[in-house]
């Protein structure tokens, strides 16, 4: 599942050589998912150079000099990566840009969800996509009081239903919160209503300092001996304490957890 750090490592792998490129071809290779009128792909996008290139939640955004935007839809394994012109599209590839320069930028997605939109203007309000998207966990706007009032205005949910709540904080999925719940030592199980703020702050602090780390050092973080994402699997143990791990169904996801390490509310 695409999760935040994972559409932030694609993005710094390709914005760098994107950014200030003109398009000079869109290939379409999916109509079904990518429906985009050929006269406004031919009026603001070929011929027309990437302005900027942003992320919102797990949607990747590329802003044109023309004022449009190009938006694309992670769903749960959507990829967008560099590639040359020769080497033949991926069977779920979506749409490929075209350079000059013999590289095109391509998206690709066996998922329902990776759908492609264009936006004209630079208000992204247009579409509807991100009318209900939750703060960015890594934008200063996610404060701790921010963060421990919106845990309060879902009292009902789970820790781990809350971090995975789209309309609340975008772009977490199910590997990370496990992660954040076990680097916090809570259960992802906890009720919002059980946990003191104290214990929201201390969620807040391990967000914020998981995601970090494994934007900027996603190897180094994957490799961690003392990550619980390194031992996500039946008959595994915790990597603190050696006790076995757990295995429980939440928010309709495969979710572990150490039964020492992480307190209850």
């Amino acid at each position: 599942m695409i999760e935040l750090p994972d559409v932030e490592r694609m993005i710094d792998a390709f914005a760098g050589y994107a950014t200030g490129k003109t398009v000079s071809v869109v290939l379409v290779d999916d109509d079904e998912t990518v429906d985009l009128e050929s006269d406004r792909v031919e009026e603001h996008i070929q011929g027309h150079a990437i302005d900027t290139v942003e992320r919102h939640g797990k949607y990747v955004v590329l802003r044109f000099r023309s004022e449009v935007s190009l938006i694309f839809d992670m769903g749960s394994d959507g990829e967008v990566y560099l590639e040359s012109q020769t080497a033949p599209p991926r069977e779920t590839s979506k749409i490929r840009l075209q350079f000059a320069a013999g590289r095109e930028l391509r998206f690709a997605s066996s998922s329902n969800g990776g759908d492609v939109y264009l936006l004209e203007g630079e208000d992204l309000s247009g579409l509807g996509l991100f009318d209900n998207l939750g703060l960015d966990p890594l934008s200063e706007e996610l404060t701790a009081p921010r963060f421990i009032a919106l845990a309060r205005d879902k009292s009902r949910s789970t820790l781990k239903g809350l971090l995975m709540n789209e309309e609340v904080v975008a772009g977490i999925g199910n590997e990370y919160a496990d992660e954040i719940c076990f680097q916090a030592s809570i259960r992802p199980d906890c009720k919002m209503a059980d946990l003191t703020d104290e214990q929201l702050g201390q969620v807040h602090k391990y967000l914020r300092r998981v995601l970090r780390r494994a934007t900027l050092h996603w190897q180094a973080a994957h490799s961690d001996p003392g990550w619980l994402i390194n031992r996500r699997r039946p008959g595994h143990t915790c990597p603190r304490c050696m006790t076995e791990l757990e295995s429980l169904s939440l928010v309709g996801k495969r979710t572990y957890l150490c039964p020492r390490c992480q307190r209850a509310a």
